[in-house]
């Protein structure tokens, strides 16, 4: 697909979406009302988010609206349906009409989000932990919910499921399911997800098959997906330096695996610098892809060599952003003596803070020195969630770029 609309029942719900999606670094285009013409399709690369105002309508009225507006789009751009966490809307009908306008395509239901509490177990929708239908959702004046169990809501369909017991295997497991369902001519399928990285494990299994997937969700899956439809050719690097060896950081740097592909180069402090140096240009020098590249000493670093250790890797570090030259298009740096050593060895005395991405991670820019300009993340080793380092990259990625110096 070169291009998609995310078809949304409501404005809040639309503007959930669309920064959801611009977070990934995706180019966002949302129309908040619809005209009596439908919106100009999305151009290439570009996602579409469209606030359709159906939740409030008719259901025939809103299945009128979903069909104008998709029969704009062109075979080559994705649909994708945003749904509310607590299941209120027209979700069978809507998604009907998407199924109907896609004979060869399947609705993937992920409707978990998890950093607002929703998440979806044994195909149950729970609200902090309860069902549904024992929360106040229950006695929504509209759209009073009687159930949680979100096959119920596909009555007609050919409705499978992927429970926690694949998902918590890996993309691998949770593919092959997915294909065997697929296979067997499910044409909506519904997954468990308790975390981001079971919704991030959904993503890439349904990136692996062949068949064209509609996401059905509140939006965290939809990004998910589209990040990975719609990534761009040849992909600029994130750089980290990470000096640190601790427990937090290998959590945080395990946390990447199948979202974002990673290479990893590591030295031994020991080893003379001058191999160093040259199995790194080796390994620069190498025909990859480099979207996210890590320089780090082995897992234990000698007692008695750490400073040896930090600047060592000051100095790879800074080679390495010498042999990529534009293509980095941000650092992070994780350790308090890596990035001193850094910035000493780079000839930088001052930072322009923008932001502070987690609690004592901040993100801003180079002034001086031989990279002025250049995006740069500073982080403590003990510093940050488990997702702090991929939260970092997206930022890396994501903020609009300065010209150096």
């Amino acid at each position: 697909m070169k291009s998609f609309a995310v078809l949304c029942d409501d404005l809040t719900g639309s503007s959930v979406q669309s920064i959801l999606l611009k977070d990934r670094g995706l180019r966002v285009r949302q129309i908040i009302r619809l005209a009596d013409t439908p919106p100009s399709p999305p151009g290439e690369g570009e996602v579409l988010v469209v606030n359709c105002d159906t939740r409030r309508r008719p259901s025939k009225e809103a299945e009128d609206i979903l069909q104008k507006i998709v029969h704009t789009l062109s075979a080559d751009t994705g649909i994708a349906k945003r749904i509310d966490t607590t299941l209120r809307g027209h979700l069978a009908a809507e998604t009907a009409v998407l199924l109907a306008a896609r004979p060869g395509a399947v609705a993937m239901a992920v409707p978990a989000y998890p950093s607002s509490g929703r998440t979806t177990v044994g195909g149950y929708q729970l609200l902090n932990g309860s069902l549904l239908e024992r929360t106040e959702v229950a006695r929504d004046p509209l759209w009073p919910v009687s159930t949680s169990f979100l096959p119920s809501y596909f009555c007609g369909f050919s409705v499978a499921m992927i429970g926690m017991e694949i998902v918590r295997k890996g993309e691998k497991a949770t593919s092959a399911e997915l294909s065997r369902l697929l296979s067997d001519g499910a044409r909506i399928v519904v997954a468990d997800a308790i975390t981001e990285n079971d919704i991030e494990t959904l993503a890439a299994a349904a990136f692996a098959v062949k068949e064209e997937i509609i996401p059905v969700d509140p939006g965290p899956f939809t990004a998910a997906l589209l990040s990975r439809r719609l990534s761009r050719g040849t992909p600029e690097t994130v750089l980290a330096i990470i000096g640190s060896t601790s427990e937090k950081t290998r959590k945080q740097l395990a946390w990447l695996d199948g979202k974002i592909p990673a290479k990893d180069f590591r030295f031994s402090p020991s080893e003379p610098p001058e191999d160093a140096f040259l199995r790194l240009r080796i390994f620069l020098g190498e025909d990859r892809p480099l979207p996210f590249l890590t320089l780090r000493p082995e897992s234990s670093v000698h007692k008695g060599l750490e400073e040896r250790t930090a600047r060592l890797l000051a100095s790879l570090g800074r080679e390495a952003l010498t042999i990529l030259g534009g293509r980095v298009r941000g650092i992070l740096l994780s350790g308090g003596d890596t990035a001193a050593m850094f910035f000493e060895e780079t000839g930088a005395t001052a930072l322009l803070p923008e932001a502070e991405i987690q609690p004592l991670m901040m993100g801003g820019r180079i002034l001086d020195g031989a990279f002025a300009g250049l995006k740069v993340v500073t982080k403590g080793g003990l510093i940050g969630e488990e997702d702090a380092v991929y939260k970092a990259i997206l930022w890396l990625r994501t903020v609009p770029d300065t010209p150096r110096s």
